[in-house]
């Protein structure tokens, strides 16, 4: 009974009422029936492909954007969504063999296949300096395996530094595996870059290489950012291959980001998510020795997915003193934000930061958006003056989530994404981060929107979910 009453039903009978219109056109005007029966073929098409969006479940603000398309465009846009049912499945599930020891471990194998895993120590790292000399440092020292996993790979002198690490990796005798997304990396790689790595010795794939065909399969984009040294440390957060990262080069002012190091067979788990994608699945176990715990979870859609979009829901709904966001686009769906604003009403400290200066326009305005619609709940949200917010966690009490997600509807739905939830000292590095970065922001003031602004903002909105 509940879906009778859901959006996604009212569209199919607004579609099944236009084509019982259409049939009753064509009984009642003999001379236009032709027409009339091209215009109810077209319809039925555009039913059957909104019938099946509606039975397969899922985000209901993707699907209610999917079915708007299929009605703007009755033929175009339901070809383009069934064709999508007919791509192959995708790459690649984890399956991890342990012993979950909480809730939240259980939680993440019965959803991601992971669970806890232990480690031995993690560094929380703020900025490029500290993350790329560290990240640079382990892949020297490898000698058997170096796994690496980046959505944006360009020219420049963290591209050269990272090839003198790799090289050095190779004269260990290790090897160097690398998965760079095709859209992410998309006129950023050059020929001569990727050249450079193949010379060097490194095995490249690429996800969903760029093609001027029509593959819907590239909607879905891995968006991960993994670096793994031989089982050992891995490191996961925001930072990609690039210049901007370490602000060597950034035409957004100061580029923030922040990432973490883990030591340990949280490692190897890491390891294991690269290797699910590189091998399409993957199956592997571990002990759960360490010192301390923590709890690594991806996203593999469309076979996984809105993983992590789950975890927030629960750990910001069972938040008691504070739920604290990085992040450089801000637009989740209801579940997030539904859960954040009965957080802030609920007397928890609820703060988000987003970019001051944006690196997209239309996503800088969409965030505005939304801000503007929860500030009225008491969510407080600030705007990270010197540049652009590129950090990506978020601190609920005393756990926090760390890795690639975007408070969005593309990373928490449509892309390959992954992270890790610590507790102790990594959670306290990132509340007291979030603090330094609080002091250099300004609050967010709702404004007054001209009209066409307004039409603007309401229609980001409502293709935000396609983006």
């Amino acid at each position: 009974m509940r879906n009778l009453f859901s959006l996604n039903f009212i569209y199919i009978l607004l579609i099944a009422a236009e084509i019982a219109a259409i049939i009753f056109l064509c009984i009642w005007l003999p001379s236009y029936a032709p027409l009339a029966a091209v215009i109810a073929g077209a319809w039925a098409i555009s039913l059957i492909a909104a019938a099946t969006v509606f039975c397969r479940g899922g985000s209901p603000e993707i699907n209610c954007s999917v079915i708007l398309m299929i009605i703007a465009l009755p033929i175009f846009g339901a070809a383009v969504y069934l064709c999508s049912l007919l791509q192959r499945k995708r790459r690649g599930l984890l399956t991890v063999d342990c012993q979950p020891q909480t809730a939240e471990e259980r939680a993440a194998k019965a959803v991601c296949g992971t669970g806890g895993a232990g480690y031995d120590k993690a560094v929380y790292l703020k900025n490029g300096d500290e993350f790329f000399n560290l990240l640079f440092k382990e892949i020297a020292s490898a000698k058997k395996l170096v796994c690496l996993e980046y959505f944006i790979v360009h020219g420049g002198k963290i591209f050269n530094s990272f090839m003198s690490a790799i090289r050095a990796a190779k004269r260990n005798g290790a090897e160097v595996l690398f998965i760079i997304d095709g859209i992410g990396s998309a006129f950023k790689l050059r020929r001569r870059e990727l050249k450079t790595l193949r010379a060097a010795g490194v095995s490249v794939k690429v996800f969903h290489r760029l093609k001027p065909l029509f593959y819907t399969g590239l909607n879905n984009r891995d968006h991960r950012k993994i670096a793994t040294v031989d089982g050992r440390v891995a490191f996961t957060g925001g930072f990609n291959i690039g210049d901007e990262y370490a602000n060597i080069e950034s035409p957004f002012g100061y580029w923030k980001d922040n990432g973490v190091a883990v030591y340990g067979e949280a490692a190897k788990v890491f390891e294991g998510v690269f290797l699910s994608v590189w091998n399409r699945d993957y199956d592997m176990r571990i002990s759960g020795e360490g010192k301390h715990r923590c709890t690594v979870y991806y996203d593999s859609p469309p076979r996984l997915s809105g993983a992590l979009e789950n975890f927030y829901t629960a750990a910001i709904s069972s938040a008691k003193e504070r739920v604290h966001v990085f992040t450089p686009y801000f637009c989740a769906g209801e579940k997030i934000n539904d859960a954040l604003k009965l957080a802030a009403m609920r007397g928890v400290d609820v703060r988000v930061i987003i970019p001051h200066i944006p690196d997209k326009k239309y996503a800088f305005e969409l965030s505005r958006t939304c801000a503007a619609m929860l500030v009225n709940y008491g969510v407080k949200v600030y705007e990270y003056t010197p540049g652009f917010m590129h950090a990506k966690s978020v601190v609920c009490d005393d756990r926090v989530f760390i890795g690639t997600y975007n408070l969005d509807f593309r990373s928490l739905r449509l892309n390959y994404e992954c992270g890790a939830i610590f507790g102790g000292e990594i959670c306290r590095l990132a509340e007291r981060d979030f603090w330094d970065c609080m002091r250099l922001s300004a609050p967010f003031l709702p404004e007054k929107v001209s009209p066409p602004r307004a039409v603007y903002r309401f229609f980001l909105r409502l293709l935000a979910p396609l983006f």
